[in-house]
């Protein structure tokens, strides 16, 4: 979901109206369930599924025509496809049941534009969050407002109710777990793009503002120019989910990343370097009074035993080792 916010952010961002579909209620065998979204572009063109099919070719050609159209912001259609037998097998799909999609123009600077626009900081941030969507009108509905709720949602999977007008459609926007990259060198930039790629927030942190920048890292979610590494895990001290790769240049910085890392809840710490450098670097740990339980928690060499050497083939070996923990799978 991060990456669908962010490309609607984007089409927003460049002033590009387009249609939201929404599946907002789901019975039975359906393809997709409640709160898949896609989004319908002007040239015909979707980014997001809901599903496949009749149900994405009906909405397809129903945000197609809104746009087409020229509807104003806010003009909305709640369509609902019948995932009978009889359908799901003309239409090649093993289901059955029901979906009602909720169907939103959003023009250039509209509601639905700056919504999106605020949930892309937000989960960048790694802050949870509600959209409450108001919908009047019945038979001609019509989006009335989009108000963002900062905080852990209080449910996790979307709430429609039919009840009422206006219907209300709150959705909870959870950040995925957040990978904390320290250091700013060539592995560092390919294991944030790939990390990006699977579903992580990415954070990049780095003492130089040469290396560490926008430009060297568009995929990042954040990157942040430290004063030192003293105290660098401060912000997630407390975070259990948290996964955090040490890739510095050089074994004192390494070391002294480390050292701040095993005194936070982090879910997964990994050092990249050799057996003898890493040696050394727990060495000097437990000197300082950290204990062999305190070490063991570190992933060192870093990554899965793929065999590779350049710096892109060792970022995928990291983020594979990533994807097995967060999978439960290490």
């Amino acid at each position: 979901m991060k990456a669908f916010v962010r490309d609607v952010a984007g089409l927003a961002l460049a002033g590009e109206p387009f249609v939201l579909v929404t599946v907002v209620e789901s019975s039975g065998s359906t393809p997709r369930s409640s709160g898949a979204k896609m989004a319908v572009r002007g040239d015909g063109s979707i980014f997001g599924t809901v599903g496949g099919g009749l149900a994405e070719a009906r909405a397809c050609r129903a945000g197609q025509e809104m746009l087409d159209s020229g509807a104003a912001d806010g003009e909305a259609r709640l369509m609902f496809v019948d995932m009978t037998q009889e359908l799901a097998a003309n239409s090649d799909m093993i289901c059955g049941g029901g979906l009602s999609m909720l169907l939103e123009m959003a023009a250039p600077g509209g509601d639905c534009a700056r919504a999106y626009e605020e949930l892309d900081g937000l989960l960048r941030k790694g802050v949870p969050s509600t959209l409450v969507t108001r919908i009047e009108g019945g038979d001609a509905p019509r989006v009335v407002g989009h108000d963002i709720e900062q905080g852990r949602p209080d449910s996790d999977v979307p709430v429609f109710t039919r009840q009422g007008d206006p219907m209300v459609l709150a959705e909870p926007f959870i950040p995925p777990a957040s990978l904390y990259i320290f250091g700013a060198g060539h592995v560092s930039r390919f294991t944030a793009r790939v990390a990006a790629m699977v579903g992580f927030r990415t954070v990049v942190l780095d003492d130089r503002d040469d290396f560490a920048n926008r430009e060297r890292f568009p995929e990042a979610d954040e990157v942040v120019v430290l004063p030192s590494f003293a105290g660098c895990c401060d912000s997630f001290r407390d975070d259990g989910e948290a996964f955090v790769v040490i890739v510095t240049r050089g074994h004192l910085h390494d070391r002294n990343v480390l050292a701040e890392s095993l005194r936070t809840k982090a879910r997964y710490v990994g050092m990249i370097g050799s057996s003898t450098k890493r040696n050394q670097v727990y060495d000097s740990l437990l000197a300082d009074g950290f204990t062999q339980a305190d070490i063991d928690r570190c992933h060192s060499p870093i990554g899965l035993p793929l065999g590779g050497r350049t710096p892109e083939e060792i970022a995928v070996s990291i983020v594979g080792e990533l994807i097995q923990v967060r999978a439960g799978k290490a």
